[in-house]
């Protein structure tokens, strides 16, 4: 099929396009003639039915498309790998479907120390839009206190904050095409509270500070 039958939206940003590239020259992942995914990135124990899952295109109808989400989601690995210093044994992608992600709460990306503790959970999103969605809904759920997605008005972005009271990553990394936020996560009595930085802080700064903590 022709590059200009493959519907692409939204379009392609440009640091996403530069790290998307870049982690196929440094071969954090492999693209097969059928559009499927391989990775290293993959969390350990993963089979590979479960990674054969992972595509970057869709020849479903109305037409052949380019996966948006998956495509950024392993442009924000590479960036965090080639730019921000993380090591490949780091980060961990997460299958694209949710039904084949291994952890029940649908997250995108987790950047994790060697004693396994997650320092930032990394959220792809489609638009600004999305991420500020994102937040209004965890800023809700986290005003509600614990409860269930049954009685959530929130329900698409519940399970990422139980994700958060569960696990307690320290960082939130939202990114969109050509925006991006972040949000430090404090946790005091079973609750979430999202205070925003300039930007995500360098791993050097990340690691002193949990590991210590």
């Amino acid at each position: 099929m022709p590059p200009s039958h493959v519907r692409i939206s939204p379009p392609v940003g440009a640091e996403e396009a530069k790290y998307f590239l870049l982690g196929l020259e440094e071969r954090l992942f492999r693209v097969d003639e059928e559009g499927y995914v391989e990775s290293e990135l993959f969390p350990p124990g993963e089979s590979n039915a479960e990674q054969q899952s992972y595509r970057i295109f869709s020849s479903e109808a109305p037409g052949p498309r380019l996966l948006r989400e998956n495509v950024f989601q392993l442009a924000a690995a590479s960036l965090l790998i080639l730019k921000r210093g993380w090591l490949k044994r780091h980060v961990a992608l997460e299958p694209g479907r949710p039904e084949h992600r291994s952890t029940p709460h649908g997250v995108d990306l987790l950047v994790r120390s060697a004693a396994g503790k997650i320092f930032i959970w990394a959220e792809v999103k489609r638009s600004g839009v999305e991420l500020e969605k994102l937040v209004t809904d965890l800023r809700a759920c986290s005003r509600r206190g614990p409860h269930a997605v049954e009685d959530c008005g929130f329900p698409q972005n519940h399970p990422r904050y139980e994700f958060c009271i569960s696990s307690k990553p320290a960082y939130l990394w939202a990114v969109a095409p050509d925006t991006e936020i972040c949000f430090e996560l404090n946790y005091e009595r079973n609750s979430l509270e999202l205070e925003q930085l300039t930007s995500l802080p360098p791993r050097s700064l990340i690691e002193a500070e949990r590991l210590l903590s």
